[in-house]
This record gives structure tokens, C-alpha cells and sequence, in this order.
């Protein structure tokens, strides 16, 4: 079928069905798919369509714009989007990609609880068991497209399949994160940085900030000063160490930086501190 959108190359397709009444009613069905292949000023803007939405890029770059952040997807990005929500896109420079959209049986509820776990996406290299459901959907798509009760399958096992690799990086992360919070407890005395302890996880700093906080409520700097602080307090009131020292010996990379965070976080610089009485 020729495409008649500003940027779409003449190499690409699109592929339009119509669902029986059993497919509209009860299955995860697919009213629509393309493979394309674009060039500027290609650009899709919708305030609101009734469907979920699969991209899966094979080559190039897509800027999507949805729920207020925009994502680049490069080659091997697999994202879907619910269509009831602004969306924009466009490419930049050729891209391949194939969109598939779906809607109906369990497909809302699937997507729901991948947007609540922030796993609406992944690439294609981490996941090669889920490159093998994309590939199975789209081989069912182009030989045996009438087939609406396999195409409900395939679209469910893509979308239970991507739940599944979810909860195990969940549960890896989590693990990760508990010996990270183990690991800075025992170590807080040493002048570790955050970037440190992440490259001891094999994590970007970032990503394990997030996750630190998302876990403990609290981000891993304010726990590693917390407990410099109070160890220092400790030192300051049963030892006779110098402020030089316990700075040092509670891993603050230079004096001042420990009294300006003594003073943030008690009111009182250590000096006055070990004066108190109680």
C-alpha cells in the first residue's frame, strides 16, 4: 500500500486489519502495523488514540515525546507508549522501525503494571529471549496474520515475557542495593565517594542513586554522612582525638567539609558539641 505521509520512503508498508467480533471483544488484537522507513520531516503528533503502541527500531534514531519527558530510541529500543496520553515523535535522520498497535483483552491491564514497575521498554542485546517473542509476533503477522487467537498469544507472551524480565531485574537490583547499603555500613569510614561505591556494584552512580532511594527512602549520600556524623559524635565525646583526626578517621576528605556537614546536621560545630553535657 502506498503511504502518503511526508517522509515515509516508498520501501516501507503498512498493514491494516479488521478484527472479527470475537477479536474486538476478547483478545489482544493488532488493527494495525507498519515497517517503515523515514526520513525528516517525518513526525507523528496525537493528543489521544485509542490503542497501545510497539516501537521497535532496527535502525537509526526516534525522538518520542510522551508524559512530559523526551526519550531518544536508537537502534535496538523496543518502547511502548499508551496512545490515550500526548504523544509525539519524529525521526531523526533515516530510521527503520517497525509500530505495531494493539488493544483489547488483557493488553491495558499488561501495560498498566509495566508502566508501575518503569519497564515499558527495553534493548533488544539485554534481551534475547524477548527478541525471540518479537521476532515469533512478527513471523505470525506476515504469514498467518488471520490467525487473531496466535496473534492474542504472541502479544501476550511478549508482554508477560517483559513483567517476567522486570521482576528479575527487580530482584537483582534490590539485592544489589541491600549489599550496597551492607557495604557502607561497614565502610563508611573510609573515603569513599558515591561513584566509588556504585563502580563496585558494576552500576552507573545515577542508576544506583535511584535506586538506593527508591529502596531506603533516603539518597546513599545522606547515608553516608549520617553515619560519619555520628560516629564523629561518638569520638567527640568519649575520645580525646583532635578535630583533625576524627575528620580523617570518619572518612571526610578535609576537615572543613566535616564541620560545615557537623554543623548542617546538628546545629552546633564539633567543638561546641563536645562540650555538652547530658
Amino acid at each position: 500500500m502506498k503511504i502518503d505521509e511526508p517522509g515515509v520512503l516508498p520501501k516501507s508498508e503498512i498493514h491494516i486489519f479488521d478484527p472479527s467480533g470475537v477479536a474486538a471483544a476478547s483478545l489482544i488484537h493488532i488493527p494495525f502495523w507498519g515497517d517503515y522507513q523515514c526520513v525528516p520531516p517525518y513526525q507523528i503528533v496525537r493528543e489521544n488514540f485509542d490503542s497501545l503502541l510497539i516501537f521497535v527500531i532496527r535502525r537509526g534514531q526516534l525522538e518520542l515525546t510522551y508524559a512530559g519527558v523526551t526519550t531518544l530510541l536508537t537502534s535496538g529500543c523496543v518502547r511502548l507508549i499508551d496512545c490515550h496520553q500526548p504523544q509525539h515523535y519524529r525521526a531523526l535522520g533515516e530510521v527503520h522501525f517497525d509500530w505495531i498497535h494493539f488493544k483489547g483483552g488483557s493488553s491495558q491491564a499488561l501495560y498498566d503494571y509495566l508502566a508501575e514497575q518503569d519497564a515499558t521498554g527495553f534493548m533488544t542485546a539485554e534481551h534475547p529471549e524477548l527478541v525471540a517473542e518479537l521476532d515469533q509476533l512478527k513471523q505470525q503477522l506476515l504469514s498467518h496474520a488471520g490467525d487473531e487467537w496466535a496473534i492474542n498469544l504472541a502479544l501476550t507472551r511478549l508482554l508477560t515475557g517483559m513483567i517476567e524480565a522486570a521482576a528479575g531485574t527487580a530482584v537483582l537490583e534490590q539485592s544489589l542495593v541491600t549489599q550496597a547499603h551492607a557495604f557502607m555500613t561497614e565502610h563508611f569510614r573510609e573515603a569513599w565517594t558515591l561513584s566509588d561505591i556504585a563502580r563496585q556494584f558494576n552500576v552507573s552512580a545515577c542508576h544506583f542513586a535511584r535506586q538506593f532511594r527508591r529502596r531506603y527512602k533516603v539518597s546513599p549520600h545522606e547515608y553516608l554522612i549520617s553515619l560519619r556524623i555520628s560516629e564523629a559524635r561518638r569520638r567527640l565525646l568519649l575520645t580525646g582525638e583532635s578535630v583533625e583526626q576524627i575528620a580523617s578517621l570518619c572518612g571526610f576528605n578535609s576537615t572543613s567539609h566535616f564541620i560545615r556537614s557537623f554543623g548542617h546536621r546538628t546545629g552546633v560545630t564539633p567543638a561546641q558539641f563536645r562540650k555538652l553535657k547530658f
